[in-house]
Order: C-alpha cells, then structure tokens, then sequence
C-alpha cells in the first residue's frame, strides 16, 4: 500500500513537471510567432493596474497636506504616469524582451506594496477566521457534558453525576441484567447434570409468573396513568399526530427540570385533556390492554413523523425502570431479560389485534431458557484463576 502511494506522488510530481514545460513552451512559442497575443493584454493589464495605483498615491499626498505633515515626503504619482505612458506608447509588434521584462520589474517595485497589504488581510481573516482557531479548549467527560447540556438537554439527568465510578450493576442508573444474574436474583434457576456436564435448569412455572408480573397494571384510562406515564402519552400523541413541537417542548422541559431533582410536568394534565379522545388514542388501547404496551405502540406511531430515540427521555429510567426499558426495547428484534414478559405480550397482542388480558409470556419462557443453554456454567471452586490474591 505504502509502495503505491509513493508512485501515485511520483506521477502526481512527473505530470506537474511536464506541464509546467509544456506551458513555458507554449509562451515562447507564441512570443516567437505573435508576440503581440502576450504583450497587449499584458501592457492593458499593467496600464490599468498603475493607474489605480496613481490615484492611491495621489489620494496619500492630499492626506498628508490635509493634516499638515509638510515634513513628510509623499511621491505625487509623476514617474507611475510616466510608466503608465510607455506601456501606452509601446508597440507590440516590436516590443523586445529585454525592455518588456524591464517595463514589468518597474511595475513590480510599485504593485508590491498594495500585493503585500492585501496578503496581510487575508493572511489574518484566514488566522482568526478559520474553524481551528475556535479548537482551543480542553475538556473531558464533566466539563464536555456541562457545556453541550445546552445544546442536547435530554443529558441533563446525568450531568452531575459520575457513572464511570458508579457499579453497573447497582442503582437507578444500572445496566440491564443478564438473563443468569435475572434467574439468581429470581431464584428460578437450579443446577442439573445433564450427560456428566452441569447446566442451569429454569423453573419454567416461577419463569412464568415472574414475567407474568412484568406486565404491570392494566390499561384504565389515561387519566389513571402515573404523572410520568401521561407525558408520556402525550409527547407520543403530539409526535403522531404531526405536532412534533410540542413534544419537543415537553421534552427539553422535563429533562431540564431533572437538574433540579424535581421533575417538571406543567402543562401535562392540561395536554392529556387535549389528546384523550384522539383516534390514535382510541385505535390503540383496543388492541392493547396493559399501560406499557399501550406506551410501546404510541411510541411506535410516534416515530411515523421521525425518529424519537429513548434516549429522549433519559429521565424516565430512574423514575420507572420497567417502563424504560420497554420503550427502549421498541424496535429491536429482542428486549432486555427484565421486560421479556411485557415484551412477549405486547408482540402477541400485535398479533392478534387486539387487548389481551391473560398474560402471553410463553414465548418469553422459551427465549429464556434458550438464552441460557449458551451460558456455560462454571462453579465457584473453578474460578480461583480469576481472582485477585
């Protein structure tokens, strides 16, 4: 790779080189053959270029006689006009190098003074106008998040917090259990020899009722839903029904609040009023009959206008973690092992079209017991390799 690069910068290097060639020959050649076609717009270009810089001296001159600085010595611009006529009088047909190269050095001496102002100038809009120059500030994950909290307010929840330091498995800001840290805690898993190898072996029946009693309360009315649960429904509701503002303003206004430990809900219970008799409201909890699965399927037609990220609503997972993560499973082909209950219904219920008050967690059963047939059990007295003396 590196052998091609360095032949691709040979080539690059060769065909500048030719072209260069090829251009000062083509010059000489036409200075050979017409060499009026060089001087002409050469002797305009230059006769106009010492006129400008006639009136520029000219102009310097009045300002030095305004203001009375007689000691100073201002050229009047008489040996520029004097140039100015010979580019005027000379005849292109006739015209020698040796005077022509002369004329444009003297033409040099005057233009590079104004070349070197102008160069100046950009030379600084480019130094103090270029997106670089803005790049001068240090920060790490704190003062990164303290000064975007601003522009993303939906990080607001955790800007003051440390969650590096935190345990991942312990809080409100705790990752999601792993299907074998799930079935300890749940004590639905037993150890069982199976051909001389021991494996975990589930407890389908406490399985069963365990993710039974994810689902949660049923659906009552959004007027029976938690406070957190009605903003939601409305940001869900504003979103599907192409009011998108709205819900942004709800957004930003509850996870700014976070801040301040105390959560912000103005103006939800006066939104719920607005959007309780919506088609899409009604369309909805007749195909489902608990509060979550009502919530993922409102946030699925919130989406019909754009994304809505969980993200979103960082806020809700310390204040209903189940809820989170059910949301946060919408649109996955799998959900996290703590809402597989509530997952599994919601997919049925989307299935048949209709609420369903019988908790259908068999299909989660099975996802878990086929989740840990891939964990290979180790016992305690093995893991002395992995531990610190």
């Amino acid at each position: 790779m590196a052998q091609q690069g360095n032949g691709s910068s040979g080539d690059q290097s060769s065909n500048l080189m030719w072209m260069s060639i090829l251009v000062c020959g083509v010059i000489l050649f036409v200075w050979w053959l017409k060499r009026e076609w060089v001087v002409m717009p050469v002797n305009y270009f230059r006769y106009y270029e010492l006129l400008l810089i006639h009136y520029l001296v000219a102009g310097a001159a009045k300002v030095v006689d305004l203001v009375s600085f007689h000691h100073w010595q201002i050229s009047r611009g008489d040996s520029i006009t004097a140039l100015g006529q010979m580019f005027s009088q000379v005849s292109p047909r006739t015209e020698s190098f040796s005077n022509f190269s002369a004329m444009n050095k003297q033409v040099g001496i005057w233009v590079r003074y104004p070349c070197m102002f102008v160069l100046l100038v950009l030379a600084g809009l480019s130094y103090f106008k270029h997106g670089n120059i803005r790049f001068r500030q240090i920060y790490n994950m704190k003062t990164l998040r303290q000064c975007e909290v601003e522009n993303w307010p939906q990080i607001t929840p955790v800007v003051s917090l440390d969650l590096v330091k935190e345990d991942i498995d312990k809080g409100p800001w705790a990752m999601a259990q792993t299907p074998l840290d799930f079935g300890k805690e749940n004590n639905i898993l037993s150890k069982q020899q199976v051909l001389a190898q021991t494996v975990w072996s589930v407890d389908e029946k406490s399985a069963g009722r365990i993710f039974s009693m994810q689902l949660g309360r049923m659906w009552q009315g959004v007027d029976r839903l938690p406070i957190h649960g009605k903003a939601l429904v409305v940001i869900f509701l504003a979103c599907a029904t192409k009011n998108r503002s709205e819900a942004k303003q709800f957004l930003a206004q509850i996870a700014s609040s976070s801040a301040s430990g105390k959560l912000n809900f103005s103006g939800v219970e006066e939104a719920v009023q607005k959007y309780k008799n919506s088609k899409v409201l009604k369309w909805t909890v007749k195909r489902h009959g608990y509060n979550n699965t009502v919530l993922a399927t409102l946030l699925e037609l919130a989406r019909t206008d754009g994304v809505l990220a969980s993200a979103e609503f960082l806020w809700l997972k310390p204040v209903d973690r189940r809820m989170w993560y059910m949301l946060n499973s919408v649109g996955r082909q799998t959900s996290t092992v703590e809402v597989s209950g509530v997952f599994s219904h919601w997919l049925a219920e989307k299935r048949m079209e209709r609420a369903v008050k019988t908790p259908m967690v068999k299909e989660a059963v099975s996802a878990y017991k086929a989740a840990l047939e891939d964990i290979l059990y180790i016992d305690e007295s093995e893991l002395w390799h992995s531990k610190e003396h």
